[in-house]
């Protein structure tokens, strides 16, 4: 009786080895699917973070380039201002013409400050404050507000001597941003975007 048991359990499981292997085929595709569905999503999320660290990095180095827009005027280095700007690029603001290109650039601002038609004591110190920073790919366009600072005598502390907005296009070239254009506005802004 025994080995007619043994017969009739091992015949239906015979039968049933191609179903058992075609269920683990499938449970194996299954499984493969659902391991390969979330690491799919996962290089897609990891690309997205990608694009989000350049883009960050990106408003790093154009928050730098503001910083050193101030300093190298405070400073008196022309040589380095004028290397925040791109070869082609335009400057100015107010009822004057833009500035075109990179050393006049550069000589117009040295000759405005050497002169100093505002007769402002020194030293003197630019700030720049609200940045609005957008980027797309190697452009981006920058909307900031700045003030210039110098000593009052009557306070011994400091006054505001200037209030301006700035209105840029910047592009990286070589790895780094620089002034494709900076427009300057003086005064308070009727409405800050």
């Amino acid at each position: 009786m025994s080995a007619s048991v043994e017969r009739r359990s091992a015949a239906p499981r015979h039968r049933l080895a191609p179903i058992v292997a075609g269920a683990a085929i499938a449970s194996g595709i299954v499984v493969l699917s659902l391991v390969a569905r979330p690491l799919l999503a996962r290089t897609q999320a990891h690309d997205t973070v990608l694009e989000r660290l350049q883009r960050l990095e990106d408003r790093e180095q154009i928050l730098d380039l503001f910083t050193a827009y101030g300093a190298t005027l405070d400073r008196g280095d022309f040589a380095a201002f004028e290397a925040l700007f791109a070869e082609d690029a335009e400057y100015g603001g107010g009822a004057g013409p833009l500035v075109h290109g990179r050393a006049a650039i550069r000589a117009s601002l040295e000759s405005i400050i050497a002169r100093n038609p505002a007769n402002l004591p020194k030293p003197d110190f630019h700030l720049y404050f609200n940045p609005t920073i957008e980027v797309t790919g190697d452009r981006a366009t920058a909307r900031s507000l700045g003030a210039y600072v110098v000593p009052d005598a009557g306070t011994k502390g400091a006054r505001l001597a200037i209030f301006v907005t700035y209105e840029d296009v910047l592009v990286r070239r070589d790895g780094r941003w620089l002034f494709l254009r900076r427009a300057i506005h003086g005064g308070i802004p009727a409405t800050i975007r």
